[in-house]
Formats: C-alpha cells, sequence, structure tokens
C-alpha cells in the first residue's frame, strides 16, 4: 500500500469502503471476488488497501486486542510484538518522562508504551509506517532516520530493529537495521533496550553491558530483550507469560546431578534453555536431569509452576515399538500425545503403526538416557 493511498483510505470515503470491505469478511482465498464487487466503488488501489486491511486486522487480532480498529502492513505485523509482550516490556519504563520507540514499524511498542509513559515519542523511516503508527496510537509518530535525525530529547528508547530484508532473516546483530551498536553510537548512555530474534547468537551478547530477558508466551519463545544503561537487573532473565514470572541470575548454576527417572518429570520452557537458566530452575524446585545434554528434569515431588509442563511418570520404557505397542493396548490406551526432546523418533509414523484402540489417553515422552532411546509414558498434570 502507497502512502497517497493510505490516505486516502482515512478519508469518509474511504471509511466508507472500509466498513463495505467489513461487511464481505474477505480471506485470503475470497480476496478476489470481494475485489471484483469493492473496485465499482472506487479506484482499484482503494479497493485492494481496504480488504487488505480486513484481512490483515483478523490476523492482528491474534496479537492485538485492538486490532479491528488498527492499521497493518503484512511485514510490519509479521514482525511486531503481541500486545502481551509489548505490555511487559513497558513496565520497565515507568518513571520516564519521554520514550521513543525507534523502528516503531505501526506502534504496537508505542501503545503499550502510551499506557505507562506520559510521552511516547515513534520514529521510522519508512513514511508508510509511520503515519499508521500515528493512526494506531496515542504517541507522536514521525518519519525519521534514527541514526541521523535528532533523538535528544529521549530520556529512554526501545528499538526494534529490522531482522529480515528481502525474505531473508538476519541472525548476527552487526547484520540488523539498524545494528544496535550504531543506535549504541547515538545513544551511548540513555536507559535503552532492543528487540532481538529468541534464536540471537549468544556470543553476540556478550559484547553488550546489559541483561538478556528470554520472553516466551503461552509456552512459545517469542523473543530476547537486550536491557542497557540501567535498565537491566541481571545478567539473564527467563519470563514466562501471561503470568509474568521470572528467574534471573548473574550467573546460571553449576547443572544438577543427573540419575534415573523419578515419579515425576518437568518439561521446561523454552526460555529456561536459552538463557542457560535451566539448573537455577531445577534447584528451585528440587529436581534433577535425566541425561546432561537433554532438557528434562525429574523429581519425586511436585511443585506447581509456570517454567514448566508436569507430568507423572507410570513407566519408563527402553525404546521399542512392538514392546510398547502391547503396553498401551495392555492398558486399553487409545490416544497418544507424543513429546519429543532429543529422540530421533518419527512419533507420526510410530503413532500410525501402532494402530491403538481404546478409551485412556497418555503422554509418551520420547528422549535419550545415556545415549539410549527410551519412552517414559506419563500423564500430564494440569491443562
Amino acid at each position: 500500500m502507497e502512502l497517497a493511498v493510505f490516505e486516502q483510505l482515512l478519508t469518509p470515503t474511504g471509511q466508507s469502503l472500509l466498513a463495505a470491505a467489513m461487511e464481505l469478511q474477505p480471506t485470503e482465498k475470497t480476496f478476489l471476488a470481494a475485489y471484483e464487487k469493492l473496485r465499482k466503488r472506487s479506484s482499484s488501489e482503494l479497493a485492494k488497501a481496504a480488504i487488505e486491511t480486513v484481512i490483515l486486522r483478523a490476523k492482528g487480532a491474534a496479537k492485538f486486542p485492538d486490532a479491528a480498529r488498527m492499521y497493518f502492513t503484512r511485514e510490519a505485523l509479521e514482525q511486531s510484538s503481541s500486545a502481551a509482550v509489548a505490555s511487559h516490556r513497558a513496565i520497565r519504563y515507568r518513571g520516564f518522562d519521554i520514550v521513543g520507540d525507534l523502528c516503531c514499524g505501526i506502534g504496537g511498542d508505542a501503545q503499550a508504551l502510551s499506557a505507562i509513559v506520559p510521552n511516547v515519542i515513534a520514529f521510522d523511516s519508512d513514511p508508510l509506517k509511520a503515519r499508521m503508527a500515528a493512526e494506531n496510537t496515542k504517541a507522536l509518530a514521525l518519519t525519521a532516520d534514527v541514526l541521523k535525525d535528532d533523538l535528544h530529547l529521549l530520556d529512554a528508547y526501545f528499538c526494534d530493529p529490522s531482522r529480515r530484508s528481502d525474505g531473508k532473516r538476519f541472525f548476527s546483530l552487526a547484520d540488523y537495521l539498524p545494528s544496535p551498536r550504531a543506535v549504541l553510537d547515538r545513544l551511548p548512555h540513555e536507559p535503552g533496550a532492543f528487540k532481538l530474534a529468541p534464536g540471537v547468537p549468544l556470543e553476540d551478547l556478550h559484547d553488550f553491558d546489559g541483561e538478556a530477558e528470554f520472553i516466551s508466551l503461552g509456552g512459545e519463545l517469542k523473543e530476547c530483550v537486550l536491557w542497557l544503561n540501567g535498565l537491566q537487573t541481571h545478567r539473564f532473565r527467563a519470563t514466562v507469560l501471561p503470568s509474568g514470572q521470572s528467574i534471573a541470575a548473574d550467573v546460571p548454576d553449576e547443572s544438577p546431578e543427573t540419575g534415573d527417572v523419578l515419579h515425576f518429570v518437568y518439561d521446561p520452557d523454552p526460555s529456561l534453555t536459552r538463557s542457560g537458566l535451566l539448573a537455577n530452575f531445577a534447584h528451585s524446585v528440587g529436581a534433577r536431569m535425566i541425561d546432561p545434554s537433554i532438557a528434562f528434569m525429574t523429581a519425586d515431588r511436585t511443585v506447581e509452576t509456570p517454567f514448566a509442563t508436569v507430568y507423572q511418570v507410570e513407566e519408563t520404557l527402553p525404546f521399542h515399538a512392538k514392546r510398547l505397542a502391547e503396553y498401551l493396548r495392555a492398558r486399553n490406551v487409545g490416544r497418544v500425545t507424543p513429546v519429543k526432546r532429543g529422540s530421533n523418533v518419527d512419533t507420526d509414523a510410530l503413532l500410525r503403526q501402532l494402530k491403538l484402540r481404546g478409551d485412556e489417553h497418555r503422554s509418551i515422552l520420547f528422549t535419550r538416557i545415556n545415549g539410549q532411546q527410551v519412552a517414559i509414558v506419563a500423564n500430564r498434570i494440569g491443562s
């Protein structure tokens, strides 16, 4: 969508067309049919913009409670943080007067910051995204190059650099646009943070004196946030949303001992794995590892925690398809939920091979202990 077309979409005529597009409830599959109806009432470009907006609003509902009134580009929506993650981050900016949202995209982070900070200024070098951000938020949104234009008014900043270009994803921080180092050259002392990909090479973080916070939402790892210049509290942090609970440390604990599978198995949240705080969590719940190279932990007692899925162990079997099938059939198990950690078992093919019938359900943890493949038959505790 061009900026000029977006400006037309904001006019009364454009809003009327957008309302008509909403009534059609278009999807990717029905785009052409909806377009054929709308283009009789407007220009081709405006009809496409209206339909695209409705489709992206539907997609955006998974991230933004207010998606039904917001404006998006496809790329900006894909790269934007969900409202839950952005709101969690915004809390650290409480107490600042003027905060800049650098590389603001469509303004999701500025929207969250505006609920905490009196004055938010959003910057993006793309005029269309900056204009959308102005419509989507209460922030002042400016078209600006954060590596060249004036940023001296800011008390603190949040920066979400682009991690892709022409369909190619960047992994090294040096390739981000702009790179965190380039932004720090402009704002060397101001409190700030950078949104990084969750798979950021850990060695890249060693060059920064800050805190690496790995954030998951609903069990899915979403991002790493690099906190700098007074916004950091520890060197490493794992945070799980929606609970907002964290485990943090300056130096990760040494790995606990390994041993046989006990009565319960903990399958830790990915934020723990990426942050290097698995051992800290294991010590907090009195668990040990079942194998030094696998994230599964085991204990004789269970502790309710948002940091892991907990299973009550029924049996640990050396992996053998025929023996496993016999075990499950003897217990009337017809439904199985497989979980793989360090196993090379093709679970889809295995489940077809087992041909189970029955009313019972089990979780099966396919993993490795001391180099041997095993199947841990268990029941998941809680939802």
